[in-house]
């Protein structure tokens, strides 16, 4: 589409702050374009939501995310699908950026590390103040060149990530598909759980004694699968503290005697 104007943010409210950041940061290269802002809670309403995203998607130059793990758990991935509606108009002329607010499993949603505008080890919520305003400079300098308002756009070479980071972003990725397979066995467990209560209900009707080791075995099953979230949510507490472990290694601004125990403990974590 030739007549793309502006530039369209996508946002987590919770991450409200990195929002006000980078918008702060963008304002003066944007000049008259208009910048449209949405955040999750306006995919909570009606049915008209999808086209209101489809046509304002349809109309900007350019599109950012701001990315976390909060974003990845959000409707804009798991019901709007807004990176696989990002990639649809990439050939319509969208340019796309995304900023990296805290580390996560980004490739999870489909996401380019070129189209990223600030560094994927340079998470924001990782850098000391003088280094995330350099970030923020070089995300308004990205915006600026897909605006067209800088020179071109050049070719991010992929960053050189350490082992032992990559050995920690191993770990994680292993333990989030754990902990959403322990989430669905749950659900199956209290599904089935159900389904045995409801079957004992009609037993106990027509005096069938039966009915007391099927109602028992329904609430073994029920009894399991609160077991088995509860696994599930100590593994999400553990997957937060490699997340905080994760963005303090990326920070190539902390001391060594700081550094060193978080190396330690990374390595304690990957076994």
């Amino acid at each position: 589409m030739s007549n793309r104007t502006g530039i369209f943010i996508a946002y987590c409210f919770p991450e409200k702050k990195w929002f006000d950041r980078i918008h702060a940061a963008i304002k003066p290269v944007v000049g008259n374009e208009g910048i449209v802002v949405w955040d999750e809670r306006r995919l909570r309403g009606g049915g008209t939501w999808k086209t209101e995203l489809a046509d304002v998607v349809g109309s900007r130059k350019v599109a950012m995310m701001i990315v976390s793990d909060i974003f990845l758990e959000s409707d804009f991935v798991t019901r709007a699908k807004l990176p696989a509606l990002l990639e649809t108009e990439r050939e319509n002329g969208l340019k796309i950026c995304w900023v990296l607010a805290s580390h996560c499993l980004f490739e999870l949603a489909g996401l380019r590390d070129l189209d990223a505008a600030n560094g994927i080890n340079a998470a924001l919520d990782g850098l000391g103040l003088e280094k995330r305003d350099a970030e923020l400079t070089e995300i308004a300098r990205q915006v600026a060149r897909h605006l067209g308002t800088a020179g071109p756009l050049p070719v991010r070479p992929p960053a050189a990530t350490p082992p032992v980071l990559l050995s920690l972003d191993a770990a994680i990725q292993t333990r989030h598909e754990t902990i959403l397979d322990l989430r669905r066995l749950a659900r199956w467990m209290l599904l089935g759980a159900l389904g045995l209560g409801l079957l004992a209900l009609p037993m106990a009707m027509m005096g069938l004694t039966h009915f007391l080791l099927v109602a028992g075995f329904a609430g073994f099953i029920a009894c399991q699968a609160q077991l088995v979230s509860a696994r599930g949510e100590f593994l999400g507490q553990g997957l937060i503290g490699m997340r905080y472990t994760r963005s303090g290694l990326a920070d190539e601004t902390l001391p060594s005697r700081q550094r060193e125990p978080l190396v330690r403990r990374a390595e304690e974590l990957v076994g």
